[in-house]
């Protein structure tokens, strides 16, 4: 974490010997945050912030990792009109499950 905008020159920085694990990070008033994440399951995962008046702002994140099984037991197929953003914004939806 540091204060003002992150950079590139940020990493540098970065505690990646011994950081600490935890399912809570702060993110303090113009700062920023690095986090690390470890998807140890196959489903859909849900980041997000836990300031429930700035939900409507976008503050949340799901990430889906695929199961090898592509089965419905892990997840459920992903909506036609879900929302997505950033690079996966023109990408086809992935194929259906079985």
């Amino acid at each position: 974490m540091g204060p003002g905008i992150w950079t590139p020159e940020s990493r540098k920085t970065y505690n990646l010997l011994d950081a600490v694990s935890r399912h809570t990070i702060q993110v303090y008033p113009s700062s920023w945050t690095a986090i690390m994440l470890t998807f140890d399951n196959a489903g859909m995962w849900n980041l997000r912030s836990e300031i429930w008046d700035r939900r409507y702002l976008g503050q949340q994140l799901y990430i889906s990792v695929l199961s090898p099984e592509r089965s419905l037991r892990d997840e459920y197929n992903m909506p036609e009109n879900a929302l997505r953003c950033g690079a996966v914004t023109n990408l086809p939806l992935p194929l259906p499950y079985s």
